[in-house]
């Protein structure tokens, strides 16, 4: 009966370290590929332009029924694309609204009416223009625009300066 037990006790020492071993190669082969993956990975898409190109004609009226165009993007403009049905958006609100008290030039926020509540989005860039869209409206072709939030820094005459997923720092 003793060796029997010491057998079994045995027997499941030697499974228990088995198992042991192929735990530690199985986390081992996951490591080597999140790393793999990871290098691989990018950022977000969320606009077709890149810097250097020019922003496509559009006129759209804002909530304050004021015009704009491609031809008003005088100067430095910084422009936000934000959907209310996106958690990303409401968390940078508070970003782009720093970012835009600091910008030099005008600010323009655009706010993709895809099924959402709008009302709190527009409370948060209150003193800001913006303009309410449906999805694939004339701003979000003109910058082409794939993904929420967007924030695309446009210097004169219309061309892209930086697009990003973050608020652009100023240049």
């Amino acid at each position: 009966m003793t060796d029997a037990l010491f057998v079994a006790v045995l027997f499941l020492a030697a499974l228990t370290l088995f198992n042991l071993i192929v735990v530690l190669g199985v986390v081992r082969r996951l490591r080597s590929y999140e790393t793999r993956l990871g290098a691989v990975a990018e950022p977000p898409l969320v606009s077709t332009m890149a810097a250097g190109e020019q922003v496509g004609d559009f006129t759209a009226s804002t909530v304050d029924d004021r015009v704009v165009s491609r031809a008003s993007l005088g100067g430095p403009t910084l422009v936000g694309f934000f959907s209310p049905n996106c958690p990303a958006c409401h968390e940078r609100l508070g970003d782009f609204r720093a970012a835009a008290d600091g910008h030099p030039g005008d600010v323009l926020a655009v706010v993709v009416r895809d099924g959402g509540d709008v009302a709190p989005v527009l409370s948060a860039l209150a003193g800001t223009d913006v303009v309410i869209e449906e999805p694939e409206g004339p701003l979000a072709r003109a910058f082409g625009v794939r993904g929420f939030p967007a924030f695309i820094a446009v210097r004169e005459e219309g061309v892209v300066e930086s697009v990003g997923f973050q608020v652009p720092v100023p240049a």
